[in-house]
């Protein structure tokens, strides 16, 4: 089934009775009352909408998202025939931070230099009331990682099917991030940082950690991916490249395939130990679902050991693609 229908798909299930709610005891309150926030929800909301001249235009921006470190706004044009922005800044709270700044001026010089359909295409950089900032366009996309958290949209038998064309995808932009003349690491692979479209066409975003690899030095490394998705040389403490992300795209395609987590450890630590700790699965882990040759290909994407893993995304894709057909 294409992603396409999944998208407007909804299980058709007899509606249950919805129990009688119980009596709520009679409280004050005040007309100001709202129900609770996650601590990410409230953070965007305290942001407020802003209106901005960029060198390419003027621009509405609203909260959209936020990290530890930035935040990314959605730019909507208040011109006819501008395209709307993703504005990546960084928090206040960051802004004198040396090591920040450096990494910040190296991700948006990445994406600057990716020219690929299906990656973020830069478009604007500069300072938004001192706050510095890129801006790229706006992907049209939902994260991958709600196709596991809306079970009843996404039905996970059907996501099975789509798996395998989700990693290769995925493959074949890390074969364009690898093999230009300035190569890239992006180290931070995870199904929120990947979005997809109605298309069933994927895009990797956040370069956040990404570092160029011929010129990575002891600060590059210490930028890493987001816990559940940590690459065993990352949680070791040990330098860390391109292979690291081939590790995290087979994270990925094990968590659509099965439709669980990789990594089960409960909080951060436990996660750090867990991929430090991990073996290599067996060839056949996911015989059972996408047939021994593919099990096999993932199996080696998940090697713990970077020097037997795939040493390359177009070694895996080539393998992947071969074992599919």
């Amino acid at each position: 089934m294409k992603l396409s229908k999944l998208f407007r798909w909804r299980k058709k299930q007899p509606a249950k009775p919805k129990a009688a709610a119980p009596p709520k005891a009679r409280r004050r309150t005040t007309a100001s009352a709202k129900p609770a926030q996650t601590p990410a929800q409230e953070g965007v909301q305290a942001i407020k909408p802003i209106n901005v001249k960029l060198n390419i235009g003027h621009y509405r921006l609203e909260p959209f998202t936020e990290g530890g470190v930035c935040v990314v706004m959605k730019g909507i044009p208040k011109e006819a025939g501008k395209p709307k922005l993703a504005v990546k800044l960084v928090r206040e709270q960051w802004l004198n931070h040396a090591a920040v700044r450096r990494q910040f001026s190296n991700e948006s010089q990445i994406v600057k230099e990716l020219n690929h359909p299906f990656l973020p295409r830069y478009l604007s950089r500069g300072l938004i009331d001192g706050k510095a900032y890129y801006a790229y366009e706006f992907i049209e996309g939902v994260p991958l990682i709600n196709l596991s958290q809306e079970k009843d949209r996404f039905p996970p038998e059907l996501i099975k099917d789509i798996a395998t064309d989700i990693v290769i995808q995925l493959l074949v932009q890390l074969v364009h991030v690898q093999e230009r003349l300035k190569p890239v690491a992006h180290g931070d692979i995870s199904s929120e940082n990947i979005l997809i479209d109605s298309k069933q066409r994927i895009y990797l975003v956040d370069f956040g950690c990404s570092h160029f690899v011929k010129q990575a030095h002891k600060d590059s490394f210490q930028w890493l991916a987001k816990p559940s998705f940590i690459s065993p040389e990352q949680a070791k403490g040990e330098n860390w490249d391109h292979r690291s992300d081939l590790y995290q795209a087979g994270i990925l395609f094990y968590e659509l395939a099965k439709s669980k987590r990789w990594n089960i450890g409960k909080t951060k630590r436990d996660k750090v130990l867990f991929a430090a700790s991990k073996e290599k699965p067996s060839d056949d882990f996911l015989e059972d679902i996408v047939g021994l040759k593919i099990s096999t290909v993932a199996a080696k994407l998940l090697d713990p050991s970077p020097a037997t893993r795939y040493q390359s995304a177009k070694e895996a894709v080539a393998e992947m693609e071969a074992a599919r057909a």
